[in-house]
């Protein structure tokens, strides 16, 4: 019968950070005017440095973030100081419209903040007079962040915000400041966190985000951006604001947009979507992106970031794996904001779940044994196999499954770490009852390193590859991420080694006849499992997303070895393991694949999912792929003799389709070219849907 056709048109990628209406009155890497010269600076009559009519002519000036002592400072400041001072003009048209001005600060050690010659906020610094002299009221982390509403009302026209930045002793060794400053519409409620993606099952995920104010959570979502015609909904007025969407299909990709019970806050757009996982088993391609130590919250990470953005452009990442110590140097709520939300992965965590182990930094505020504190309020994990795995009871270690990949994360942090502990256990439990192709184990201590951490000497190393790693190596695992020493170690194809570093012999502990090679397929060849021999597993130290730390690099185990930035971005597909570890220069610095014998079918039809390529099928290393396009006709006619419609068809310069065309239920037809006509006669079945774009598959 006649229905519908949905019909999919080619637009613009733009993206929506927060509610519609924001204005950004002082962006970060504002240029600043500074003064640096160990004092005060001197009035100038009845005006002092913090007002409007104070000249600062004579003042340095540079972009944020100023400071000096982290290596991460776009403009380098006296490093003799004990205090800092900071101005910068701003223009706001109309103050009638803005209600919440928000500021974010970044600092350290502490600081006093002024708008147009009135203080209005204090950070870590003490009661009563301030002068130069004042030191904070205590340490604080690297790129410390704070944020409050500010409540004294701004003018028209020119404004001034003035900021003193105070040492925490005279012999501090850093720093640091940053600025930014939001105007939200009158009455409005607006975004202050997320959206970011935990939890995801095959028919499950879970969205989470931070308001200003309280208010309700809704989420309105479906497969088409224009269509978002599902919603989910909690009527309690909150903050901290998390849904489960559940009776999803496996594998299906949804646009969303988030709301309350009056009005859109975040609108639907191109770039926010969730995925829910594959079917457990399944060999659909997966991309991860993994990154240790990067909560730094500062150029260096953003460095890794971008290099990751350019090398996967507009492509979907499937999941990101954090290894821990996420956020320096105590894992609090703001540390979190600076180094995961704001200015830094948003634009991937909204459309891309992340999964976490706890790191050292991270378990400073938190705490395993009930899973509380910043880290466990931020993420949700698994606590009863939802996603995959056996139930833990716990989020301080959890497993899912990512189509035909087993993930196991572990607490080496805080948990039980002993053989026959209740982690161990569980693990054990875990391991036996997977039945997945691949299993990729992460935690935060790495079991080999000879980087800022040595791996003979730190307890909780020690106690990972002696009693974890015989447990993981007699299951199969194939792949061990862990972060903690700032530098990239990757070992080689290795099992049973579960001394100290010395005792590590090539010959006895690399695996297979090439085990003891780079891994790479063009040169020594991938490393191989096949169905009679399982052994085998490569073991990376990959703690350089946020920083870098010199070190000695010596590890016997280790095929490669670099204190640099970047991150590691892990594939599979079918019976292929990659990873590469991307420089924050965009090089990939190493790389290396896993072959593994899978039981399959060579030839089998099947779906790659792209809609580039045609006669799809199995290959001999389960991957199901397909052949490109090629023969493209400037003009393409079709008609009844090529139906039934189920594939991508393309022309560099018109489609045409005849009222003749059969077009079956549960088909998505892609038609490329300039121009597209569909005869009004045509005969399509209601579960049918043709994909129109103006070019594509070049």
């Amino acid at each position: 019968m006649t229905d519908r056709i949905t019909i999919f048109l080619s637009v613009l990628f733009f993206s929506f950070h927060m509610m519609t209406g924001q204005s950004i009155l002082v962006p970060y890497g504002s240029n600043w005017k500074y003064a640096d010269q160990g004092y005060e600076p001197s009035a100038q009559g009845n005006e002092t440095w913090v007002d409007s009519a104070y000249s600062d002519l004579l003042w340095s000036q540079g972009d944020a973030q100023l400071g000096y002592g982290d290596g991460d400072e776009s403009t380098e400041i006296g490093d003799t100081i004990i205090t800092a001072y900071f101005r910068k003009i701003f223009t706001v048209a109309d103050t009638s419209v803005h209600g919440d001005i928000y500021l974010n600060l970044i600092y350290d050690d502490g600081a006093v903040v002024y708008v147009n010659g009135s203080e209005v906020w204090r950070v870590n610094m003490p009661r009563g007079e301030i002068s130069y002299s004042t030191f904070a009221s205590s340490g604080s982390s690297d790129n410390d962040m704070a944020s409050t509403i500010i409540t004294r009302s701004l003018v028209n026209g020119e404004n001034i915000i003035a900021v003193e930045v105070h040492q925490r002793s005279a012999g501090s060794s850093d720093i640091s400041f940053d600025c930014k400053l939001t105007a939200y519409p009158k009455g409005s409620t607006y975004l202050t966190r997320g959206p970011y993606l935990q939890k995801q099952s095959p028919t499950s995920i879970v969205v989470k985000w931070r308001t200003a104010h309280a208010t309700e959570s809704v989420i309105n979502y479906g497969n088409h951006l224009d269509q978002l015609n599902l919603t989910a909904s909690s009527g309690s007025p909150t903050i901290e604001h998390e849904l489960e969407i559940v009776n999803l299909q496996a594998g299906e990709k949804y646009y969303y947009e988030i709301a309350n019970n009056t009005q859109v806050l975040v609108p639907g757009s191109q770039d926010l979507y969730f995925r829910s996982a594959p079917l457990s088993g399944s060999r659909t391609p997966m991309e991860a992106w993994i990154l240790g130590d990067c909560g730094t919250g500062n150029n260096n990470a953003r460095a890794v970031r971008d290099a990751y953005y350019d090398f996967a452009g507009l492509g979907e990442t499937d999941l990101i794996l954090f290894l821990g110590d996420n956020a320096y140097s105590n894992g609090t709520d703001g540390e979190y904001q600076l180094a995961l939300f704001e200015d830094m992965y948003e634009e991937r965590l909204k459309n891309t779940v992340s999964w976490s182990c706890l790191g050292n930094h991270d378990g400073h505020s938190a705490n395993s044994s009930d899973q509380s504190g910043p880290y466990y309020d931020i993420f949700t994990f698994p606590t009863q196999g939802e996603c995959g795995g056996m139930l833990s009871g716990t989020e301080a270690y959890y497993s899912f499954d990512h189509g035909n990949v087993h993930f196991i994360s572990l607490d080496s942090y805080e948990s039980d770490r002993n053989v026959g502990g209740d982690m161990y256990l569980w693990c054990e439990a875990d391991l036996q009852n997977s039945t997945s192709d691949w299993i990729v184990a992460f935690w935060h201590h790495p079991p080999y390193s000879k980087g800022s951490h040595d791996s003979d000497q730190e307890g909780a190393l020690v106690d990972m590859r002696e009693n974890f790693l015989p447990l993981l190596e007699s299951y199969g695992v194939d792949l061990v991420l862990s972060g903690h020493s700032h530098s990239y170690e990757r070992s080689y194809f290795i099992n049973n080694h579960y001394g100290p570093s010395d005792s590590f012999k090539l010959a006895t502990h690399a695996v297979g006849s090439n085990g003891g090679g780079d891994g790479q397929v063009a040169s020594d060849g991938a490393y191989q499992k096949s169905g009679d021999q399982q052994e085998g597993a490569v073991y990376i130290t990959g703690g350089s997303s946020g920083k870098k730390t010199a070190a000695a690099l010596d590890h016997e185990a280790m095929y490669y070895a670099v204190a640099e930035l970047g991150s590691c971005i892990l594939t599979v597909h079918g019976g292929e393991l990659s990873v590469k570890f991307l420089r924050e220069d965009t090089s990939v610095e190493d790389h290396f694949t896993i072959e593994k014998e899978l039981d399959c079918i060579v030839g089998t039809s099947c779906d790659d999912g792209d809609m580039c390529t045609r006669e799809d099928s199995i290959n001999a290393l389960c991957q199901c792929v397909g052949s490109p396009i090629v023969a493209i006709p400037g003009a393409l006619e079709l008609n009844g003799d090529d139906s039934p419609l189920e594939d991508t068809y393309k022309a560099t310069e018109s489609i045409h389709l005849d009222g003749s065309v059969v077009v079956t239920g549960q088909t998505v037809v892609h038609l490329i070219a300039p121009q597209v006509i569909i005869d009004p006669l045509l005969d399509v079945n209601s579960n049918a849907q043709f994909s129109i774009l103006s070019s594509g598959c070049e």
